[in-house]
């Protein structure tokens, strides 16, 4: 059936389809017309359907070819053990209470076993154990110095850690404890001693759970809980530590170190001397060539490397005539320089060269270097075409001052120049008064003073003022006064204002300091740390002497100083550097202030770092941690959350751990903060923010007359093109003076309230000095002591 005659007609309510929109991507044939027929390399996604596309049974061959591979490793590691080509496993044996000692836990693992041979080195106990066919170095540091604790767990396989019985342990021990975790640790081994010899089943599962809750609050949980009280607890503390997986730090992996067993000197002149370092080389290897670093002294070259003497801690007795051999000599064409630092040269600027009549003036103006009285307001070019009349000076008439007058206005500017918040070389505190002042030749007039000048002499204050300005600062955060002595443009002339302190523009390369033209850039510092760290697995290239050698290392240029103060009681260890990493850089790196620290720590106050395997002191520039091209610096280091560091350093490849000591009253080092290496970056920008705030005096909607910023007209002329805000987020501008006293006319893009406060930021970028000083010695007054309180 078919009607004729009738058409649909949609109405108005009809659903269009949507348009095919294809987005700001490409299409498939856009794609494949700008390929051109290239193919890209295979990616992660790639791969893995790859590796779906191998069948079952290869799946399987691959994985026996693995398992194979990885017990021949496991072989000859064992035989290399049982041989004695590998050096023997350091332990870092650490008491954190309890009745047991170090000494005594040492002497039951001798005594489990009739075949141990039991021998003593440089503050290292060394036990030959051939049942498990391995060598066993027991380190035992002084708890109660962190730093020795620290140097012995940088070269250890194994931290063992003996928890005292009763569950508890002293503020030191946590304090312990924490930086130990902070700075890095290897494999961890828990023991308890005592705990076996409890005959009360219920006492002793609740011993043992009071032990295992303690070691679970620093999360050091392992396996098992480890006993020291029978022959049977002892052989399996030995068979742990023997055949455990070792989790070497990156510190051990990536650097050739030498636990020193023996130190002499030989060749001693001008206070310098060739220092014999002998121990076990340990890590990847050693090169002759590169540089070596002794903690706490600095960098040398190395003369050669030697095998004087034979292994006095074999696994078996060796039978036969020992040959001292060269094993390695420095090759002057490839050996690494000393030089950590660029030499500038000053006349390598933006200059023009001088004529002749540049030269003859400068002739006079050198003759002529006394300061003279010339009118107020002659800048110093105008001054030196000024000529010295004598008589004019002792005649009194024409509206001269007398000689009485002259000395009078001599002794005026002596007491201002003694004011702090005064004038500085010759540039006058108050402009009003004055009518006349100094200049000296044609030189320009010095700058007004700075206010990290002035806040360097904060950093000797007293502990109180030291909390009040903690205070101040966290109360009101980068408020400045301004002086009513200085007019503010002069005062804040390094100042400037930004739109955006995010999107605003910063030249990381405008003015900066002459310490910059000595310090060393990478122009990809991200490819350079990969080639540095693929270059320690070069184990082919010539001067590399290989891991497990009982040999003496030649370091030459060492003072002897080093080697008196150094304490036999305080372990040394040596360390290879890798390339580049003895040259100069601004090194940045993220603390977090510790909360053993209650001490304000004001920016720019001297520290003592460990950054990885380096001691040295400076005076850093704290900055927020934060994304962006700037960042804002912080007058003290903050107790809630991260902040980065800045100074003048050696170059360090992270990942490096970094601690943060300062000395306290009694000439100890006290924890202030832990963190790690963030980058070695020149180019970053700290900008230092001060904050200027007036009040509102009137205000007629967005109209506002503000008062006590500015002091003189001048002032708010010159501020006038920088943006003034409120704490309650309001954003105006300066439109005009108002009189002679500083009031300002403003407006704002809504109105204000009676408590809003009218603020102005500038910000100046600061750079960190040169103070850096890698002689952190082992004198006894900077050794870090347990408290006495």
């Amino acid at each position: 059936f078919r009607m004729t005659g009738v058409v649909h007609k949609p109405g108005p309510l009809k659903q269009k389809p949507k348009p095919h929109k294809s987005g700001s991507h490409r299409t498939k044939g856009q794609i494949e017309r700008d390929a051109r027929g290239r193919t890209n390399l295979k990616g992660p996604a790639q791969m893995r359907k790859a590796l779906r596309a191998i069948s079952k049974e290869d799946r399987r061959q691959v994985s026996a070819q693995n398992r194979v591979s990885k017990l021949k490793t496991i072989i000859d590691s064992k035989r290399a053990n049982a041989s004695g080509a590998v050096a023997p496993t350091l332990v870092t044996l650490v008491t954190l209470g309890g009745t047991t000692t170090s000494a005594e836990l040492i002497a039951s693992l001798v005594g489990c076993d009739e075949t141990i041979v039991h021998s003593k080195g440089h503050n290292v106990e060394y036990l030959a154990v051939p049942r498990f066919k391995s060598r066993i170095g027991f380190l035992t540091p002084d708890a109660t110095i962190l730093e020795d604790v620290l140097d012995s767990i940088k070269v250890s396989s194994v931290l063992l850690l003996v928890w005292p019985l009763d569950g508890e342990i002293s503020e030191w021990t946590e304090l312990l404890i924490s930086a130990i975790l902070a700075h890095g640790v290897p494999t961890i081994i828990n023991v308890v001693p005592g705990l076996a010899s409890i005959t009360s089943g219920k006492v002793k599962e609740t011993t043992r759970k009071n032990v295992e809750k303690l070691i679970d609050k620093w999360s050091l949980t392992q396996p098992r809980l480890l006993h020291a009280d029978s022959q049977s607890d002892g052989v399996v503390l030995i068979r742990t530590i023997t055949e455990s997986k070792k989790k070497k730090m990156v510190l051990q992996k990536r650097r050739g170190h030498v636990y020193v067993e023996k130190l002499d000197m030989i060749n001693e002149k001008d206070g310098l001397c060739t220092l014999l370092a002998t121990g076990f080389i340990r890590g990847p290897f050693i090169n002759v060539n590169r540089l070596v670093h002794l903690p706490g002294c600095g960098d040398f070259q190395l003369e050669k490397i030697e095998m004087r003497e034979e292994d006095p801690h074999p696994l078996k007795p060796r039978h036969g005539m020992f040959e001292s051999r060269v094993l390695a000599e420095a090759d002057p064409s490839r050996q690494e320089s000393l030089q950590s630092e660029v030499v500038p040269d000053p006349m390598d600027a933006e200059q023009t060269w001088p004529d002749e009549y540049d030269a003859v003036e400068a002739d006079k103006l050198a003759d002529d270097g006394e300061k003279r009285r010339v009118p107020k307001g002659t800048s110093s070019y105008q001054a030196a075409w000024i000529v010295d009349d004598e008589e004019e000076e002792e005649e009194e008439g024409e509206g001269g001052e007398s000689g009485e007058e002259m000395e009078e206005d001599d002794d005026d500017d002596d007491d201002e120049s003694g004011d702090e918040e005064g004038n500085v070389d010759g540039l006058e505190a108050d402009e009003e008064e004055e009518e006349m002042e100094e200049v000296k030749g044609c030189e320009t007039a010095t700058e007004a003073p700075d206010e990290d000048d002035m806040e360097d002499e904060d950093i000797d204050m007293s502990e109180v003022e030291k909390y009040r300005r903690e205070r101040e600062d966290n109360k009101f955060p980068d408020e400045t006064d301004t002086p009513l002595d200085i007019p503010a443009r002069v005062r804040f002339q390094k100042y400037r204002g930004l739109r955006s302190f995010r999107t605003s523009p910063w030249d990381a390369l405008e003015n900066l300091p002459f310490d910059y033209a000595r310090i060393f850039k990478f122009a990809n510092f991200r490819r350079t740390k990969k080639l540095m760290v693929a270059s320690t697995m070069d184990a082919c290239a010539d001067g590399v002497v290989d891991a497990g050698i009982y040999a003496t290392l030649h370091i030459k240029g060492v003072p002897v100083e080093f080697a008196k103060e150094w304490r036999q009681s305080s372990p040394l260890v040596i360390y290879s550097l890798l390339p580049h990493e003895n040259k100069m850089c601004i090194q940045n790196i993220v603390i977090k202030k510790h909360p053993s620290c209650t001490v304000p720590i004001p920016s720019k106050s001297k520290l003592i770092f460990y950054v990885g395997f380096r001691r040295f002191e400076v005076e850093p520039v704290f900055s927020q941690h934060t994304n962006g091209d700037k960042f804002k610096m912080e007058r003290f280091l903050r107790s809630d959350g991260a902040t980065v560091a800045s100074f003048f350093a050696p170059i360090t490849f992270a990942p490096a751990s970094a601690l943060v000591f300062r000395i306290d009253a009694k000439g100890r080092q006290e924890l202030v903060g832990t963190g790690c290496v963030l980058d070695n970056n020149p180019d970053r920008i700290v900008l230092k923010r001060i904050v200027l705030s007036g009040h509102p005096y009137k205000i007629n909607r967005r109209s506002v007359v503000a008062r006590y910023m500015f002091f003189n007209t001048e002032d708010i002329e010159w501020f006038k093109p920088v943006e003034l805000y409120t704490p309650t987020g309001r954003r105006g501008h300066i439109k005009e003076s108002i009189g002679t006293h500083g009031h300002m006319k403003c407006r704002f893009d809504q109105q204000l309230n009676a408590q809003d406060s009218v603020m102005m930021s500038l910000y100046k970028r600061v750079f960190p000095k040169w103070t850096y000083n890698p002689r952190v010695g082992y004198a006894e007054k900077s050794r870090i002591a347990a408290r006495s309180e």
